[in-house]
Order: C-alpha cells, then sequence, then structure tokens
C-alpha cells in the first residue's frame, strides 16, 4: 500500500474507489503484466496460477503455499536469467514559501504520512513506535532485505523473476482492495525502470472499467 503511494498516489486512491470487480481485474492484469516482463508465462505452473485467477479460483500447487512456490522458482532451470534496474519513485517538488502572504502554509506531508481516507485506510498500519531489533549477522533468512535508506540506487540490478512473483501471489489476496495494491506494487518492482508503462496502463484499464 504505501510502496505504491509513492510512485502514484491519485492512482491508490482510483484503487480504492473502485468496485471489486474492478480491483480482482486491476490485480490480474498487474500479475500478468509482471509475468509477462519477467518471462515467466511460458512456465506451466505459473500460467496454471494466472488461469486460476482469471477464473476465481485459488493458486494451484506450488503457488498455494508462498515458501513452495519461491522453491519452485529456484528449481526450475527454465526460469529466465532477466535483471532489472531498481523502479525509482518521481521526485516531489521541494516545498516553496508564497513570495508574498501573510497566511500560514503547512509544509507538504511525506508520502509515507499521506492521510488514506476509504477502505484502503484499514490497509494502512500504523508505524511502530519501537524500532525492530538490529538481524544479527547469523540471524539473515532467505527473506531478508537489504533497506537502503536515503536516494535509492537506480544502477542496482536485480532478478526480474524475482521480482514478478510477488505480484501473482498478491493477486490472489482474499481482499481485492489488498490484491489490487499488492499486485501493482510488485508489478512496478518487476517493471524496474520502466515501471511507467505499466502505471499508464493501469491507469486506462480502471478508467475504462
Amino acid at each position: 500500500m504505501r510502496g505504491l503511494l509513492v510512485f502514484d498516489p491519485a492512482l491508490v486512491h482510483a484503487i480504492d474507489a473502485a468496485t471489486p470487480g474492478t480491483q480482482r481485474t486491476t490485480a490480474l492484469l498487474a500479475a500478468r503484466r509482471a509475468c509477462e516482463a519477467a518471462g515467466l508465462t511460458d512456465l506451466d505452473w505459473i500460467a496454471a496460477g494466472l488461469t486460476a485467477l482469471a477464473e476465481g479460483r485459488p493458486l494451484p500447487s506450488p503457488l498455494d503455499d508462498p515458501a513452495q512456490a519461491w522453491q519452485a522458482l529456484e528449481a526450475d532451470p527454465r526460469v529466465p536469467d532477466r535483471t532489472v534496474a531498481q523502479a525509482v519513485p518521481p521526485k516531489r517538488p521541494p516545498f516553496q514559501p508564497p513570495a508574498h502572504s501573510d497566511t500560514h502554509t503547512p509544509m507538504p506531508k511525506p508520502a509515507s504520512l499521506l492521510r488514506i481516507t476509504g477502505p484502503a485506510a484499514a490497509l494502512v498500519k500504523p508505524p511502530d513506535r519501537a524500532a525492530p531489533p538490529t538481524p544479527q549477522p547469523g540471524e539473515a533468512t532467505p527473506h531478508t532485505m537489504r533497506v537502503t535508506f536515503g536516494e535509492l540506487d537506480s544502477s542496482l540490478r536485480m532478478s526480474q523473476p524475482h521480482m514478478a512473483l510477488p505480484a501473482l501471489l498478491g493477486a490472489a489476496e482474499a481482499n481485492p482492495l489488498q490484491a489490487a495494491l499488492d499486485a501493482v506494487y510488485a508489478a512496478v518492482t518487476a517493471y524496474g525502470e520502466d515501471y511507467q508503462t505499466l502505471l499508464q496502463e493501469i491507469r486506462s484499464a480502471c478508467q475504462e472499467l
């Protein structure tokens, strides 16, 4: 939810205001485009997952278990060896106070503090007050994520199939709004530097629906 917010706040609100049917269609479109971009649609178990989503059925094995899905991705020799640059959200213009004004203009809030209304508000979790414990070297897991503070490194290359799989898994969420937001954000990361192409298609599809 918050991840997609920094890329396109207007799209988040549009998805939030859409009907559950439109949200499901959006989730499926994002999952399909992510898998196509990563070259995964030729894999039988990925194609079966997309078909199940289109027919409103639960994801089949191994996609019905995230741990097994990741293992299948690692073990399948047909998975393309593709990389993609990190998606960098658009920069917001710096705040410029009015040259001559007696009225107080509040500072704009960062994306992480933007007010969200409607059903999407229930999906935003408040930040933890206490900082999580710092993992030690021996505590790393296969799902450990590296967090970088400051500017995102657009030169960083990541495995595109690994960025695309969460779009397929996210599109199967029970809550259609959560499914759409998760799938679209994962698809953004799968598209990397070309994510604007994806978001333009998603916006057009939402308007048509």
